[in-house]
Formats: structure tokens, C-alpha cells, sequence
């Protein structure tokens, strides 16, 4: 007769190392309303953020009073850097209610990332993503008409909205007039672009903010007015 075959123990499978996991210890988390200011200018750059969920933007506020949009931070951005300053030169604020934003103290990410090179690397490519959002932005600003800039920022918005080809539906979390002060352009002229470019055919309008991408190619084709 056989004898009964020993049992046969899975080994565990290691799970992957998560540098977010890592710095859960260190991280607190803030709940906003629509318009909450997560730090104003020439605040203290004490902490680092990302966002959990919801929409926020990043600006300043000019001399003469107008507002310069610079960036859009969506789920999973990371905001809060401070090159060679203890102070923030752009303000945050959020643009939706249900907004949530993880808090992480900068010196002891700091101290992290000096005992880890792994979070060091994390950081690094955190960093390296608020560089290329402003890029990003530098090549929309150099497109001389209006719907070219308002077309290349929906293909932005949607590539960082994971919109799927198939469907190309988007929900725009922030309004035409905080589109208008990152294109720097007029809300009319905002306004103008986007029915110019659902004339053409590049997209439809569902109200203000919803958007189906039709024409991905024609919203790079621009030949309407010039703010």
C-alpha cells in the first residue's frame, strides 16, 4: 500500500516592494471642499503631496490681480516640490468637492530616501513627472491659434484621464475659465475654440464639461481665431 504523501507546502509569493506602502507611516490624509487651499504662496514648503482622488490646480496670483494656472494635478500626481527654497511659489487649491490629498512630512521623506535608495528612486520619478506636466504645457502654449491649444490640452486631458480609444469620453474636472488661465487665453475665446472644434467635427459637447473625442487628428488642426 502507497504511503500518504506528505503535504505539500506553498511557499509564499513575496509581493512586489510598494514605495507607497513604504511611506504610509509617515502620511496623513486631508479631505478638501471645492476651493480649499492646500498651501498659498510663499507658504512654507514643510510637506510633499499626492493626490488620492479628485482634481486640484496650481497657480499664482499676479501683481495686477489676474490668475496663471501652471499645472492640473489628477490621482496619483505629486505636488509640493520646492527646488533649492523653503517656500512655495505657486499656491494649490482644490477645484472639486470629494477631493482627498496624501500629506507626507519633507524631511522625513527626506531621511527616507537618504536610508532607501528605492524611495530615493520613487522620488526621483515623482519629480520627474512634475517636469514633464510642464513641459507638457510649454508645447500647448506654443501653438499660435486658439483651438490648437484647446485641442492639444483635451488629448492632454485625456491620455491623463486614461480615456480609452474606443470610447473617448471625458469629464473636464475643472472649468472654462480655469482652461482659459492655463491656455492664456480669454474665456471667450476658450468658448469660441471649443465650438469651433466640435464644428469641425474633432469633438461633441455634452454641456461644459463633457467632452467625446471624435477626431483626435483634427484637434491638432487649428484654423480658427487668434486670442
Amino acid at each position: 500500500m502507497r504511503g500518504i504523501e506528505p503535504i505539500r507546502r506553498e511557499s509564499p509569493v513575496a509581493r512586489p516592494w510598494d514605495p507607497l506602502r513604504a511611506l504610509d507611516s509617515v502620511m496623513t490624509l486631508t479631505p478638501c471642499r471645492c476651493g480649499q487651499e492646500i498651501y498659498g504662496q510663499e507658504d512654507p514648503a514643510e510637506c510633499w503631496y499626492r493626490v488620492v482622488c479628485g482634481a486640484l490646480r496650481r497657480f499664482a496670483v499676479r501683481p495686477d490681480g489676474r490668475r496663471q494656472i501652471v499645472d492640473f494635478l489628477l490621482p496619483g500626481d505629486w505636488f509640493g516640490f520646492a527646488a533649492g527654497s523653503d517656500q512655495h511659489r505657486f499656491a494649490v487649491e482644490a477645484m472639486a468637492s470629494g477631493t482627498v490629498v496624501s500629506c507626507y512630512p519633507r524631511r522625513r521623506l527626506e531621511m527616507l530616501a537618504d536610508s532607501d535608495p528605492r524611495v530615493a528612486r520613487e522620488i526621483r520619478a515623482m519629480t520627474f513627472g512634475a517636469i514633464e506636466r510642464l513641459q507638457n504645457q510649454i508645447l500647448i502654449l506654443g501653438r499660435m491659434l486658439a483651438p490648437e491649444r484647446v485641442g492639444s490640452f483635451l488629448v492632454e486631458m485625456a491620455e491623463r484621464c486614461a480615456v480609452q480609444e474606443t470610447g473617448d469620453r471625458l469629464v473636464l474636472p475643472m472649468s472654462r475659465y480655469d482652461i482659459a488661465d492655463y491656455l492664456a487665453l480669454s474665456v471667450e475665446t476658450v468658448s469660441r475654440a471649443m465650438t469651433d472644434l466640435k464644428r469641425r467635427g474633432a469633438i461633441t459637447l455634452a454641456g461644459t464639461r463633457r467632452v467625446r473625442i471624435v477626431d483626435r487628428d483634427a484637434l491638432d488642426e487649428g484654423d480658427g481665431d487668434q486670442d
